[in-house]
């Protein structure tokens, strides 16, 4: 399709075009819209497609389009929100089209109905509309109602999370800010609380083997998190949210339009719980107290020609459990060091800033459409301290991550991006007396090409190579294979390589929070796997509804893997590189229906078998539901009326 988009800037970036020069085999116009007083105005941003077909463009801003011909039909339909659909017969090689505004009293909303992106790569989407439905408070909360990613805390007391990708921890499924990878690392623990569920636009979901464009961390696979875009926001919006457990969140964003193509934005949150809770009576506080602020500022300007962002981020972030939190030090309980008289506490600070800038030059190859040129450079500082009683563990850590990419569209059946990438990382951490400290330089290159050699199959084939200075040079090779048996029924299989650098005490906090002695391997290897899997998603109507049946399988298989091993005795806690095999499968199916309009049904089962080494014997890793059963129904929603006007979702 001839969509100018440079989906390696942005969650969804727009290209378009000047003023279209004519030339063979295509077509050029301009779209107009009529109001209902006053003269016609340029549309930006109409759709012109080919009718019966998916190829397609834009209008720019000032109503121009180019489009190649088609050779299955000469009709185009316009279509642009608010005015009529139109349909027009092209006889010559330009067109005018002046678009008549609706005058129905009711504007019907009709979304697609699967949550399964028509993408090669199987990627669930987490819309806007989901979102408002978890209205509290982070991203972690977001993911209560996916059957595919699974949330839980790493442990009872230190507030850190994990969520649960194909069956593995969240170390292995690479997450993204805006396309950028900013969670990461020393993020991880507690990265999920670090977005606020307001600042949030959308989710995308990833499994397997992802794109090599966002470098080789992806393991079992990538979610992709959109922010408010400054161009789009309200000048203000606020969330205020409180519970009777003295919770107390305040979310505020406001963008600013200084132009048509410039914009700004800044979003502020902050959020305390400081009731401390011991419904128990213990003597030891049943879930940590914290106090966080997380500010965001963001430019954007976009023209024809060329998109620049800057995004920034700080966050300060406290969390407090343990005994002196709850103020029972004379109960009689003891629950401190042993021999040491003083109370078990646990307490976590992190100071972080980070952000990126991109630029790139849209369509500037001639005779190319949605081509594009692009610069990412990203960085990131992370200082952190937690206490476990008398243990203390630190890491600091300073990151840089450039990126460059070209997008060369030759034609709808053949596309090519490609580029070059720098990842500077200068981690320090340590545990009482044990240290780990490293400085990676990782110069790499990358190339991706996807195919089309029949209208019902795409190949997508990327392939990268990475000169690490500590680990070598590392070439992840990933392919995936989408084949549409029909219109509505698809058929994904997809197999790749990922691996990455663990940062062994910080990623494992929870593993010390305990009176056992830590045992560390001397030095330790890249995490490194394969994964490879399969997917089926089809949609038909059953008496005249509409029914969605999704059903897939992964397996993921380490050649190294970075084992926390609590079976070697009661006493000890091993962190280890893989000694044997390790492996993971999911298997999960769900359907999701509309048994009466505006009421939506999913119902899915996910099976899981995760195996690893634990005390030298092959097992079920310890704590992991291996079956999970979903239901989530969606409650009909009430006719919007604004302006007078009925608004049916």
């Amino acid at each position: 399709m001839h969509w100018s988009i440079l989906g390696i800037l942005t969650c969804s970036m727009m290209v378009l075009g000047g003023v279209p020069a004519q030339s063979q085999g295509t077509i050029h116009g301009r779209i107009f819209g009529k109001g209902l007083q006053g003269a016609p105005d340029p549309l930006r941003s109409a759709t012109i497609v080919w009718k019966t077909t998916k190829d397609g463009t834009l209008s720019d801003k000032d109503g121009w389009f180019t489009l190649k011909r088609s050779s299955i039909t000469d009709t185009l339909e316009i279509r642009y929100a608010s005015y009529e659909t139109q349909f027009v017969v092209v006889v010559g090689d330009s067109v005018d089209v002046l678009m008549i505004p609706t005058t129905s009293n009711v504007i019907n909303v009709e979304a697609d109905q699967p949550t399964i992106s028509r993408a090669p790569q199987k990627t669930e989407l987490i819309s806007k509309k989901d979102l408002t439905k978890a209205a509290c408070c982070t991203l972690a909360e977001s993911f209560e109602k996916n059957p595919s990613v699974e949330v839980s805390f790493a442990d009872a007391v230190s507030g850190a999370k994990q969520i649960q990708l194909l069956g593995l921890r969240g170390l292995y499924t690479q997450f993204l800010i805006e396309a950028v990878p900013l969670v990461r690392s020393f993020e991880i623990p507690y990265g999920m609380d670090h977005i606020p569920g307001p600042f949030l636009e959308s989710i995308s979901i990833s499994k397997g083997s992802s794109t090599v464009t966002n470098g080789y961390e992806s393991m079992t696979g990538q979610i992709n998190i959109c922010m408010h875009d400054p161009s789009t926001s309200p000048a203000l919006y606020a969330n205020v949210y409180g519970n009777s457990q003295g919770r107390l969140e305040l979310n505020l964003y406001g963008a600013q339009h200084l132009s048509d193509e410039l914009s700004t934005m800044t979003m502020a949150s902050g959020r305390i719980f400081e009731m401390a809770m011991d419904n128990n009576n213990d003597g030891f506080a049943d879930i940590p107290t914290f106090r966080q602020l997380n500010l965001v500022h963001r430019w954007r300007y976009s023209n024809d020609e060329i998109e620049f962002q800057i995004f920034l981020r700080g966050i300060l972030d406290h969390y407090e459990s343990g005994q002196s939190v709850v103020g029972h030090l004379n109960s009689g309980h003891d629950h401190g060091e042993p021999g040491s008289g003083e109370p078990y506490d646990i307490v976590t600070d992190i100071s972080r800033a980070d952000g990126f800038i991109k630029f790139g030059l849209l369509n500037p190859f001639e005779n190319m459409m949605g081509s594009g040129l692009s610069l990412i450079v990203a960085g990131a500082y992370h200082d952190q301290t937690s206490t476990f009683g008398l243990r203390e563990a630190r890491g600091l850590q300073s990151t840089i991550n450039a990126r460059a990419v070209a997008s060369l569209p030759f034609s709808d059946e053949i596309k090519l991006i490609g580029g070059f990438s720098f990842l500077y990382d200068d981690v320090q951490e340590s545990l009482m007396s044990n240290a780990f400290a490293r400085v990676e330089r990782v110069p790499g290159a990358y190339a991706e090409l996807t195919l089309k050699p029949v209208p019902q199959l795409t190949i997508l084939a990327g392939l990268r190579a990475d000169a690490h200075n500590l680990y070598g040079t590392r070439v992840v090779p990933r392919a995936h294979v989408k084949w549409n048996i029909s219109e509505s029924t698809s058929l994904r299989a997809s197999a790749g390589r990922g691996w990455r650098v663990a940062s062994v005490i910080t990623e494992n906090l929870s593993s010390y929070i305990n009176s056992r002695q830590v045992f560390f391997d001397s030095s330790f290897q890249p995490e490194d796997s394969w994964n490879a899997g399969a997917s089926f998603t089809t949609t038909f109507e059953l008496a005249e509804r509409p029914v969605t049946v999704d059903a897939e399988v992964y397996t993921t298989s380490f050649l190294n893997q970075i084992v926390v091993d609590y079976d070697r005795s009661v006493h000890e806690v091993w962190i280890t590189n893989l000694r044997g095999t390790s492996y993971a499968t999911n298997v999960m199916a769900q359907v999701l229906f509309s048994p009466i309009p505006r009421v939506d049904v999913l119902v899915a089962y996910r099976w899981v078998d995760v195996q690893a080494p634990y005390g030298g014997v092959m097992q079920q890793r310890a704590l992991m539901s291996r079956s999970r059963v979903l239901t989530k129904p969606h409650s009909p929603t009430r006719p919007l009326v604004m302006n007078g006007r009925q608004i049916s979702l």
